[in-house]
């Protein structure tokens, strides 16, 4: 017992220890990137050009999700296409995560959704976003090798700017409420956030 307790204790001080170092080095990444940004005015609007790129980082599971397994570090990758002139984007993303438990029981999600992005009216190279969207998740739990399609809801914010013409650095904060309720003796929802280092790549410049 007390040995097992001890490899809990030491798996929770690998986990903190892993994504301190993350946020670290997202913290050095942004401070260098942001001299150069500063240093000089937008010469164009990057926000309304299509965008697609990738995100990797923290995948953390919340609420009753938190007591069944742990966090962990993945990634995904989006589409977006502009509305007119509007501060508005349509977005499409998906992602890959998998999470381990102290026990047998793992959880693999593959959210595949839709979203629309609103940049909130500042004017500055910084652009800050809110979104919201819906579509569904592909949840897989094992060793039951049980897998099935659920309903997702998501809200989430990104911060980004420039760094250079074809590509933005920034960070995001998603959401994701996995719909469960619709099963039979189903008592629990899902509940994610994910956190990440996000590398856009601006189309059509």
């Amino acid at each position: 017992m007390i040995s097992q307790q001890l490899l809990v204790k030491q798996k929770e001080k690998v986990i903190r220890v892993k994504l301190k170092l993350f946020w670290l080095y997202v913290a050095f990444s942004l401070l260098f990137s942001a001299n150069d940004v500063f240093a000089q005015r937008k010469k164009a609007d990057f926000f309304l050009k299509p965008q697609t790129g990738i995100w990797f980082g923290p995948v953390t599971p919340v609420f009753s999700t938190a007591d069944d397994v742990d966090t962990a570090l993945w990634g995904g990758g989006f589409v977006r296409f502009n509305v007119l002139s509007l501060p508005l984007k349509i977005g499409f993303d998906s992602s890959y995560e998998h999470f381990k438990s102290e026990g047998v029981k793992e959880l693999t999600v593959i959210p595949v959704y839709g979203n629309v992005l609103w940049r909130l009216p500042f004017d500055m190279p910084l652009a800050f976003q809110l979104k919201a969207g819906a579509g569904s998740a592909k949840v897989t739990i094992e060793p039951d090798n049980a897998s099935q399609w659920d309903p997702l809801g998501m809200l989430g914010f990104e911060l980004s700017f420039p760094a250079g013409k074809w590509i933005n650095i920034g960070l995001r904060i998603d959401y994701l409420f996995i719909y469960e309720g619709y099963i039979k003796g189903a008592s629990k929802n899902g509940h994610i956030i994910n956190t990440g280092l996000t590398l856009y790549l601006n189309i059509g410049i």
